[in-house]
């Protein structure tokens, strides 16, 4: 159940949930204000969050917050780009090499790499091994917080050998159904450095359809014009990084 479903029925579950033998839950469940000491065995999975592939993926809020063409998920390089006042095509530009590497998009692998294994881990679960697994073939993540399904399947598998059950390994996944979202690519440049197979296409969310990146600037573009002007932000867990891209791209238009 996700957390939306949850708190709108949170009066049901405190009937509820002593009756369940074990409770499996986000972390991000805690913050909830529910007393999830009722339940008889409370356990925690974690979510994958993994930025490596996906550097310029960031969030923006402009009194709540806005959609892009891919859902939630915005290019920290297209949003300074128009908050620059830069063009389409001078936008188009930027994305390249040299820019990258000033915005630090290369260097975002082993950070990443040892902020979620230490984050498993403080739930019991070591998932090194199977992430030496994912690193090795295509990327392994959608988004910045869409793993994709070898990777849930490994962690279920994780979770139920910790607790002594017996798991057959017969490698026929589940639908996959984080593929229906948005898939962001990984650019080609990036791509290269990690050793996966990278485009400028982008996966519409809930529509097998797919869109280049002018087209993706353009409609952001669109979007963000319809905004107050300077309303824009990013969460705050990404400004410092949002900052130097900014300072980046105005070296470099």
């Amino acid at each position: 159940m996700d957390v939306w479903a949850f708190r709108k029925n949170i009066e049901k579950y405190k009937e509820e949930l002593p009756r369940y033998f074990r409770v499996i839950i986000h972390p991000q469940f805690r913050n909830i204000d529910f007393d999830f000491g009722i339940a008889q065995n409370l356990d925690f999975i974690p979510s994958i969050n993994f930025d490596a592939y996906h550097p310029d993926v960031c969030y923006a809020f402009s009194d709540g917050p806005i959609e892009s063409p891919m859902g939630s998920y915005h290019s920290m390089i297209v949003l300074a780009a128009y908050e620059a006042g830069l063009g389409v095509e001078a936008t188009r530009r930027l994305f390249r090499r040299d820019v990258f590497e000033g915005c630090g998009f290369f260097s975002r692998w082993e950070q990443e790499r040892a902020q979620l294994l230490q984050h498993f881990s403080e739930h019991g679960l070591d998932i090194s091994s199977s992430f030496m697994q994912w690193s090795r073939g295509d990327a392994f993540m959608y988004s910045v917080n869409h793993p994709k399904i070898r990777c849930i399947y490994d962690i279920a598998r994780t979770f139920l050998r910790r607790l002594g059950v017996d798991t057959a390994d017969g490698e026929i996944m589940p639908a996959d159904n984080l593929l229906n979202g948005p898939c962001y690519p990984v650019y080609p440049e990036i791509a290269e450095t990690l050793g996966v197979k990278g485009s400028y296409l982008f996966k519409l969310p809930n529509e097998y359809r797919l869109i280049s990146l002018e087209q993706f600037i353009e409609f952001s573009f669109g979007i963000y014009s319809r905004l107050p002007p300077r309303s824009i932000h990013v969460e705050g867990a990404v400004r410092p990084r949002y900052e130097n891209v900014k300072a980046v791209i105005a070296e470099a238009a």
